[in-house]
């Protein structure tokens, strides 16, 4: 039998953004020091006591309690600590991008929601790290908290079908580079006018595009994952190491083995 369906008013999001958690952690750190703090992801922390500190774009920034603070993705900062303190932190991705200004960091008053859902978290992973609550609840914290940033701040990236298409055709074919000739073909542009869309829609050409892709997991497997530098590379597609090491130095401002190290500190915190 046929559907009937009958509306005033029909209105449809058809661009659904998705938040991606790549870790919550709850630590109680009696040191918190780093000259140089920057990765392709964003940062969420929520201290319980005054005593943390980062400084970004040669401005000191001390961490309230009660408070919730943003740090957006390839963000420089370094940190310190002047108290231990106890620290509740979610890193994590989304789409699309937040364009606002350069070594900015947003800080505000957790509200009565926040600060439940932050309680719940620390709660969740006391009792039991690996319960789904603690990755539901970081997911929730983490989108009423991007709710607090400036509406003009997002932007569509791919506002022209062609480089929709294409972004999805480089994100299928990824590790592997898909030639900017055969990308324009499909969007039915000479290169060199791909190209120039491209970057007007992205920000990057493709072949940057494609090596933020790769970056990104390696920057996450660097954190998470024990595989070795050549086994990073190979996976990512940056094929041998010392080119792996080439490009993500100039990109990180310190190499992957250097990164490595700096982010192990939170991995031996993680309770096993």
């Amino acid at each position: 039998m046929p559907s009937r369906l009958k509306a005033k008013r029909w209105l449809t999001a058809r661009s659904l953004h998705q938040i991606q958690v790549l870790s919550c952690d709850l630590c109680d750190f009696s040191v918190w020091e780093s000259p140089d703090f920057n990765a392709p992801f964003w940062r969420l922390y929520s201290h319980d006591r005054r005593g943390a500190e980062i400084t970004v774009g040669g401005r000191t920034v001390p961490l309230r309690p009660g408070c919730l603070v943003l740090i957006p993705p390839n963000t420089h900062f370094s940190s310190r600590l002047r108290h231990p303190v106890r620290q509740l932190f979610v890193h994590f991705l989304v789409e699309p991008r937040f364009r606002g200004p350069a070594d900015t960091v947003f800080q505000f008053r957790a509200s009565a929601q926040q600060a439940g859902c932050c309680s719940q978290i620390v709660d969740t992973l006391e009792a039991d790290p690996s319960d789904i609550r603690a990755s539901l609840l970081s997911q929730s914290l983490v989108a009423t908290a991007l709710l607090e940033l400036p509406s003009e701040g997002w932007v569509r990236r791919f506002e022209d079908p062609r480089i929709s298409r294409a972004v999805e055709s480089i994100a299928k074919a990824y590790p592997a580079r898909i030639p900017n000739a055969r990308l324009a073909r499909a969007a039915r542009l000479h290169p060199s006018s791909f190209i120039r869309l491209f970057r007007q829609c992205t920000g990057h050409t493709p072949l940057a595009h494609l090596t933020n892709l790769r970056l990104e997991e390696a920057c996450s497997m660097l954190h998470y994952d024990e595989a070795t530098l050549e086994e990073i590379a190979e996976k990512t597609g940056f094929g041998e190491r010392g080119y792996f090491t080439r490009v993500f130095s100039r990109s990180m401002s310190c190499s992957p083995a250097r990164y490595r190290r700096l982010v192990n500190v939170s991995n031996r915190l993680r309770p096993s």
